[in-house]
């Protein structure tokens, strides 16, 4: 006779049975999970076998002038869990492929009453992004993130270096637990290295501090939290655009587009900003700052999160010839979008209430104006 059958002529006393109530995390992941699922026919589908968009997507840019300015149990329930779903609401969240072609680590070390726990990363030839989770017996705040030196030594980099740029994700669960995504992306280090098949990561943390927060809390601990791991390079593919070949301009602003790289897990587009601040701020004395961020969208109206990586900016201070290089780094693409859209969108902006020294914060100066594609 069928096992299966056995089963289904089981009777269960539901009385017999005592109800666990699910622990805070658990809620949350349920819930986030339920979100996703919800959503999932308005998301974007990629079949995990095709890694390149089909012939070169199209950068079509349409300019917008705009301004905006159970703490013990935890990381065992978080090594059963996908840790990027709980980013899924964040507007930066490009990480749907990331936990299938991620390397599992497992390293704790807990100094000063916290406890960091890395539970994946992943290696490409542009970025290495280290899921970890922090536990702590006092209130961090809001974005409580492991400060570091990295070093890197088949990629040339030592904790002496600073020629990188790092992005972080943080979700608070309360105010004792937290999960956090680090992208520690290096690809403007030095462009004719070679991209070894393996790296090993020595992470020496000294301090988990505060990233600073609309309330202004701020909270530094010191310790040592220190890991040693290895991981094996993801492939991408790259495709190179001749300079002046896609590009858009408006007065004062020119935006070209020199590579698309893709990987099983995102796709970068690298862009180099040239921007006259004096036309288009019409400033001719005064300091100025032109900020630009980007929207990503296809034909197929899907919108597609993104992390930026803005380079060194603009200001009047480094001259018109001045060109910033940036990345844009999102989703992997769908595979049936004909045309690609990046949306600029520039903030003009000037320092209020400056100290003896220039320095204060940044506030717009200027109405939104849009330019039509």
């Amino acid at each position: 006779m069928s096992i299966f059958k056995d089963l289904n002529e089981v009777q269960l006393n539901l009385n017999e049975y005592e109800e666990i109530p699910l622990s805070e995390l658990e809620e949350k992941q349920i819930i986030q999970r339920t979100q996703k699922n919800l959503n999932s026919k308005q998301s974007i589908k990629i079949k995990k076998n095709k890694y390149i968009v089909p012939a070169a997507a199209s950068f079509v840019a349409a300019l917008f002038i705009t301004f905006t300015i159970a703490f013990p149990t935890f990381a065992e329930k978080f090594s059963l869990m996908n840790i990027f779903d709980f980013f899924t609401n964040n507007e930066q969240y490009i990480f749907e492929e990331y936990d299938e072609h991620a390397t599992p680590i497992g390293q704790v070390a807990e100094d000063n009453g916290i406890k960091i726990t890395i539970n994946k990363a992943v290696y490409d030839k542009e970025n290495i992004t280290i899921a970890y989770t922090i536990n702590s017996e006092e209130y961090l705040g809001e974005r409580p993130v492991l400060l570091d030196d990295i070093t890197v030594e088949e990629l040339g980099i030592v904790n002496v270096d600073h020629i990188y740029s790092r992005k972080f994700l943080v979700e608070k669960i309360n105010d004792y637990e937290y999960a956090v995504l680090y992208v520690f992306n290096f690809s403007f280090y030095d462009s004719s290295r070679v991209i070894p098949e393996t790296v090993n990561i020595s992470w020496r943390g000294d301090n988990v501090t505060n990233l600073k927060t609309p309330s202004n809390f701020y909270k530094t601990t010191k310790g040592n939290w220190n890991f040693e791991f290895s991981l094996q390079l993801l492939e991408n593919d790259a495709t190179n655009f001749v300079a002046n070949d896609v590009i858009t301009t408006d007065a004062g602003i020119e935006i070209g587009l020199s590579k698309i790289t893709q990987s099983p897990i995102s796709t970068t587009f690298y862009l180099n900003e040239k921007v006259d601040e004096r036309i288009v701020s019409n400033e001719e004395k005064e300091m100025r700052f032109i900020e630009i961020e980007y929207l990503v969208s296809d034909n197929l109206g899907n919108e597609y999160g993104l992390i930026h990586i803005r380079g060194t900016g603009h200001s009047t201070d480094f001259g018109t010839d001045h060109i910033n290089d940036t990345q844009i780094i999102t989703n992997r693409l769908h595979e049936d979008a004909s045309y690609i859209y990046l949306t600029p969108l520039i903030h003009v902006l000037k320092v209020d209430n400056p100290d003896a020294n220039g320095d204060g914060p940044l506030v717009p100066i200027m109405e939104p104006f849009q330019i039509e594609p």
